[in-house]
């Protein structure tokens, strides 16, 4: 088994898409998505994916860790929409 995120990270970074998953994320979070897990299961994106999108709409004042949540019986970051 190769490099599962290689689909999805690599060409992103060498393409520009990484805007358009970004994108992606944010509407998420916007839409009520509270964690990586969730956010990744929602737009189909590997859930290591998400965490580099949504660490980069954090270092812009997009989006902020803000406490934790329970999703799928585990304790998760919360992530909130500045």
């Amino acid at each position: 088994m190769g490099n599962y995120s290689y689909k999805t990270s690599l060409p992103a970074y060498k393409s520009g898409n990484k805007d358009v998953q970004a994108t992606l994320v944010l509407n998420s979070a916007k839409s009520g998505a509270k964690s990586l897990l969730e956010i990744s299961e929602a737009i189909k994106l590997p859930q290591s994916t998400v965490a580099g999108r949504v660490n980069e709409l954090i270092d812009s004042k997009q989006l902020i860790y803000n406490g934790f949540v329970v999703y799928k019986n585990r304790k998760r970051k919360k992530i909130s929409v500045i």
